[in-house]
């Protein structure tokens, strides 16, 4: 059986018109001429066969009939206003501001970008770096990933995975033989992290050995620059082996040792207890653990 609905722009143009008492009111509030209020009240009303609306002192009043018609027209007209807005709603695309490192961010959460888009296509996950501590109260990131051995106070933080790191280098700079020795370190220029300068110090006191004389060569402040030095023979470069792992698998690098460090650091997500309600965040927030729960390359648990 079909309905008997009247058109909604009518419906609008009546609840408008009897809530402004005006018909110039009424269509500024719809978009519409004050004469095309007044043609949608005349169609409403040959269609109902009832007068809704008369002029009285210069206004709009509301006939008998008209009263009873708007007090059950109104609440299902803001109804449908409201429903109308939540399906919006859940149309949009919410965005994602999220920094982190430079060299997590190009090797290893880029590389799994087109997996958080595909399962979650309505956030738009914005990525930054940044080496630098994150205040929230001023910089408009809704989350960081921070690398320490603890994480900052007064944030919510989420252990991810602490770095595992190799000493790599182009495989014409190998020593000789399947396992060097560690004392070839002496022979060969050792790559520095600006930001980390007693990471090889580091790396020999988990191998419980004396350290052997090094030798420093160039230095720079974001490990994929020391990545690419490694593949231009300037050195020996400790690195987190998620960032060479493709570089190992291809041969580009090799890794002369197999002694694996711990930066004694961890990679934490980290976010104010406010921002923890936001959708998108509890969205990226569950995606990254799941992610590293499938055995990511180049870390160990906490």
């Amino acid at each position: 059986m079909q309905r008997r609905l009247p058109s909604l722009m009518a419906l609008q143009a009546f609840e408008a018109a009897a809530r402004l008492h005006s018909f110039a009111e009424a269509g500024r509030a719809c978009c519409l001429t004050p004469g095309a209020i007044s043609r949608q009240l005349r169609l409403l009303e040959a269609e109902l066969g009832t007068s809704l609306l008369r002029r009285e002192s210069g206004r709009l009043a509301l006939t008998a009939d008209g009263t009873a018609y708007l007090k059950e027209i109104a609440p299902a007209l803001a109804r449908i206003e409201r429903a109308t807005a939540r399906v919006a709603r859940q149309g949009e695309v919410a965005s994602l501001h999220v920094t982190t490192l430079p060299g997590f961010g190009a090797c290893w959460l880029m590389p799994r970008h087109a997996r958080f888009v595909a399962g979650h296509p309505k956030i738009r996950l914005n990525l930054y770096t940044r080496t630098e501590d994150v205040d929230f109260a001023r910089h408009p990131f809704d989350a960081a990933i921070y690398f320490n051995s603890a994480p900052p106070p007064a944030l919510v933080a989420d252990p991810l995975l602490v770095e595992e790191q190799v000493a790599v280098c182009h495989p014409r700079l190998r020593p000789a033989g399947p396992r060097p020795s560690i004392q070839a370190l002496a022979r060969l220029p050792l790559i520095l992290h600006l930001d980390r300068p007693a990471a090889w110090e580091d790396w020999l006191a988990d191998l419980g050995c004396a350290t052997p004389e090094l030798r420093h060569g160039p230095g720079f402040q974001h490990a994929p620059l020391m990545a690419e030095a490694a593949s231009a023979g300037l050195g020996l470069a400790l690195l987190p082996r998620f960032l060479v792992a493709e570089d190992l698998a291809a041969g580009r690098l090799v890794a002369p040792f197999a002694h694996l460090g711990s930066s004694r650091r961890t990679y934490w997500l980290t976010y104010p207890a406010a921002h923890g309600q936001s959708r998108p965040l509890q969205a990226f927030r569950a995606w990254l653990l799941a992610e590293m729960r499938s055995g990511p390359s180049g870390f160990r648990s906490p």
